[in-house]
């Protein structure tokens, strides 16, 4: 690697306003309730916002790739034709009533630091790449993640040509249509992986630290949960003759909240969906079904968690006089990320002389999928109020640069 001369590794910086102006143009694309985004993937808005983000690749001299998947792949070339690419990246499809910076600063973070190497006039050995991953929120697509799956292997071709739209439109036919798939299944090469994003929590912030730097994403279990009891009239059902699924189904969840209270800061036990087959105000109901999203980091504690929570729903329906039936519907087992990549991470932050602690992700980031094909990690930069997939999504122009800078210099340390 060639370094400018007489200018020392810690003084190369990414150019900050460069980088919040790009996500003020971004932003732009989409916009909604004056602060939000809403850019579902293969739209015409996330058609538009890949169509300016390779035009500004192509202008820092990259060359633009796209799979079979619609992954985008810019590539900085190296000195060392025998080294695989080191890229890094996220992804610009957003929810539906989004933010300006879930996915979109990995992305932009990523080309920030390959224009900032052009300004400085450094090569690396092995080639750089920025990377706008396929369909991560899985908001018209599913399932999310969809990109980083079919790359790591976890989706096929077959099963990617069955992806709809909840219209009927096959994800394929879109993507080919708006001009963004690629041909054949051949994957583009990964010597390694780095994804800045936004924390989407509140630790940093309320820690007061500049950085994250992430190690694993912890596992995640659904448990689907169906409660049957009786359809009975209101006003003449005794409560003592009553087999109510919905007061079954409050109980348990009541009961699924102390539960993950007692496993720990770690645990995470959530309940967002509650169904009932009838919904008149004077009826006793008789059939409801919720979901139970479980997780935790470490592979046993979270087995461990889902078979208390999947007997605490059981015993509840029981004394309550119903049935119940559980069944798993997903099951992601944590991601440890890789030590190579972590250190590079944290020797970044340490150079930068920028605060940081060590952390795990609650969320799933197609990270997770990258890391079973090619060493990987993440780095965190803090959220106001640890807000995300909501127009108020915030994260400061400071906090960014110094999250992009530790990227900046860990990508060195792995194209060196």
């Amino acid at each position: 690697m060639n370094y400018p001369a007489n200018r020392p590794r810690s003084a190369i910086s990414i150019d900050a306003e460069r980088l919040w102006s790009r996500h003020m143009e971004m932003a732009d694309i989409g916009a909604i309730d004056g602060t939000g985004s809403c850019r579902l993937a293969m739209s015409a808005e996330d058609a538009q916002a890949r169509a300016l983000l390779a035009s500004w690749c192509k202008k820092a001299g990259l060359d633009v790739h796209v799979d079979g998947a619609g992954n985008m792949f810019a590539v900085r070339p190296g000195s060392d034709p025998r080294r695989l690419p080191v890229a890094s990246g996220s992804h610009l499809d957003t929810q539906p009533h989004g933010g300006r910076f879930d996915g979109i600063s990995g992305v932009l973070a990523a080309l920030e630091v390959i224009e900032t190497l052009n300004d400085q006039g450094i090569e690396t050995a092995a080639p750089l790449a920025v990377v706008n991953w396929t369909n991560e929120e899985g908001v018209r697509y599913a399932p999310g993640l969809l990109g980083s799956a079919w790359y790591a292997g976890l989706l096929d071709d077959e099963a990617l040509d069955r992806v709809k739209a909840a219209d009927g439109t096959p994800f394929r036919q879109e993507a080919r249509e708006r001009g963004w798939l690629g041909d054949g299944a051949e994957k583009f090469p990964l010597g390694a992986f780095l994804e800045l994003h936004i924390e989407q929590g509140p630790i940093l912030e309320q820690e007061g630290l500049q950085v994250g730097i992430v190690t694993s994403v912890q596992g995640l279990r659904w448990l689907d949960v169906e409660v049957r009891g009786t359809d009975a009239h209101a006003g003449t059902t005794p409560l003592d003759q009553r087999q109510d699924a919905l007061l079954a189904s409050a109980r348990m969840l009541v009961a699924l909240n102390e539960i993950g209270r007692r496993y720990g800061s770690s645990a995470r036990v959530s309940v967002g969906q509650l169904r009932t087959a009838t919904d008149g105000p004077s009826t006793i109901v008789g059939h409801a079904s919720f979901v139970v999203d479980i997780r935790h980091p470490d592979a046993d504690t979270l087995e461990r968690l889902s078979r208390e929570c999947a007997a605490a729903c059981a015993a509840t329906g029981k004394a309550s006089g119903c049935e119940v039936d559980i069944s798993d519907r997903i099951a992601v087992p944590p991601t440890v990320f890789h030590d190579t990549c972590i250190e590079a991470l944290e020797r970044g932050a340490e150079e930068q002389g920028f605060s940081y602690r060590r952390m795990a992700s609650g969320a799933l980031h197609d990270a997770a999928n990258v890391a079973k094909v090619a060493p990987t990690a993440m780095i965190f930069v803090p959220c106001r109020d640890g807000v995300s997939h909501n127009v108020k999504e915030y994260a400061s122009p400071e906090d960014l640069a110094a999250g992009t800078n530790v990227l900046l210099h860990a990508l060195l340390t792995l194209a060196r």
